[in-house]
């Protein structure tokens, strides 16, 4: 049995200190949630995913800049997820994010082969580029010579495959090996099971195992949801790092766990609903100072569902939250919260 735990990550130039990721995710993976991550010791943040196309047309950055932001002094390595399905919109996507002088500090770019989402895929971005290896081929091409004018390596996310047909995951990581990744990421689901289902971490096995002696590391994602899962697909996969997502949801903590897991360490114990109200007011204050109070609070609602996931008294007290509509509203839920909590 595959004996990897907790070690450092050489990727392209970049050397990451610890091999646990967190997924680049839609309306989670900003700068604040990232560096909560990072502080509970994930070892690379990757933003939400960004339109090459929308950077290409907007030079200023400045309607896209919400979500490219990144603060590496405070998160870590942090790498820039591009989507898009034109050669073109990456290679002039590219320099403008990397000779900025804040985002030039990011330390990967990222292409997204991997989303599943309609609107996204149906562009013939995301997953879809796994149906025409060509594209996929040229993508990633122009994005690796656009981007080693910097010395920034790229790296690629995709999935088992579109379909159980069209599971292409093994000739995908061929490609990506091919035309210069330096490091890939797969999703152990197929396109058209979505997020629904059992992650296949065979297929991630078979890709390990044809990219073996590359040189390019392999994360693989797809039901690592705490320290056992993470030893788990280390030891079944032979993978180099594990790639957490929807498990990280509300629940920063789990970084925390895997490292310990991982560095055969004693398993910390699960927040209080202290501990948790407390990283619920950083996470709510951090989104207020970029979004401002009003928007930082509308967008908060789903992340304040998963942090009350599980939790007792939860139902009484999300309901309440997801009705607030001020910081102060928040923050005295949050106390009548840990109040019953604590008399239970």
């Amino acid at each position: 049995m595959n004996t990897k735990r907790w070690e450092n990550i050489t990727i392209g130039s970049r050397t990451l200190n610890g091999n646990v990721a967190l997924a680049p995710m839609a309306g989670t993976s900003d700068v604040t949630f990232r560096t909560l991550c990072h502080e509970q010791g994930a070892s690379l943040g990757c933003t939400e995913l960004v339109s090459a196309r929308g950077i290409r047309y907007n030079p200023s950055l400045d309607r896209s800049f919400r979500y490219l932001e990144i603060n590496p002094a405070k998160e870590g390595p942090v790498a820039i997820q591009l989507f898009g399905y034109e050669a073109r919109d990456f290679a002039e996507a590219i320099p403008l994010i990397l000779e900025h002088p804040l985002l030039g500090k990011a330390s990967f770019i990222d292409i997204n082969m991997g989303c599943p989402v309609s609107k996204v895929v149906k562009t013939g971005a995301g997953s879809a580029l796994m149906l025409d290896l060509p594209l996929a081929a040229s993508i990633l091409e122009t994005s690796v010579r656009a981007a080693s004018t910097y010395s920034v390596p790229v790296t690629v996310k995709f999935r088992k495959g579109w379909n159980e047909i069209q599971a292409n995951a093994v000739v995908f990581a061929q490609l990506c090996r091919d035309f210069g990744a330096a490091a890939v990421t797969v999703h152990g689901r197929t396109r058209e099971q979505l997020y629904l289902g059992t992650a296949d971490w065979d297929c991630i096995a078979r890709v390990v195992q044809v990219l073996a002696g590359s040189g390019i590391p392999v994360f693989g994602n797809g039901d690592v949801k705490d320290g056992e899962s993470a030893r788990r697909m280390l030891a079944e996969t032979g993978v180099d790092g594990v790639m957490i997502g929807r498990a990280a949801q509300g629940n920063p903590w789990i970084f925390a766990e895997i490292k310990a897991a991982l560095s055969g360490e004693e398993i910390p114990l699960p927040p209080n609903a202290r501990e948790r109200a407390d990283m619920i007011r950083r996470h709510l204050t951090g989104l207020s100072e970029k979004l401002g109070e009003s928007l930082a609070i509308r967008e908060m609602r789903t992340q304040l569902a998963c942090y009350f996931r599980g939790q007792s008294h939860a139902s009484i007290f999300k309901a309440e939250a997801m009705q607030a509509e001020t910081f102060e509203q928040v923050d005295r839920i949050l106390c009548k919260w840990v109040q019953a909590s604590a008399e239970q």
